[in-house]
């Protein structure tokens, strides 16, 4: 593709984007449902769950599995040191 085509294809997209930006803005706004207002109340279980408990155990398993992708990774880098 030469740069004359990348360059109208480039702005055709620009333009495009720009033309449904609002529309898919507007589209965002659901009717009826209700919308959060003012802090969280903890003194709910289910909240503490939701919004305390829940995100504690990703970040947790996230590090976990991390650490042991890495030390998976580092084995097998070794192994194939040893192989060579």
């Amino acid at each position: 593709m030469n740069n004359f085509t990348r360059g109208i294809t480039f702005r055709l997209g620009f333009v495009l984007t720009l033309i449904m930006f609002p529309f898919l803005c507007y589209s965002q706004n659901q009717p009826n449902i209700p919308k959060p207002r003012g802090p969280i109340d903890f003194s709910q279980t289910s909240n503490l769950v939701i919004f305390l408990l829940i995100p504690a155990v990703i970040i947790i398993a996230y590090l976990i599995f991390r650490n042991r992708i890495k030390h998976v990774k580092e084995e097998k880098r070794k192994r194939e040191e040893k192989e060579e």
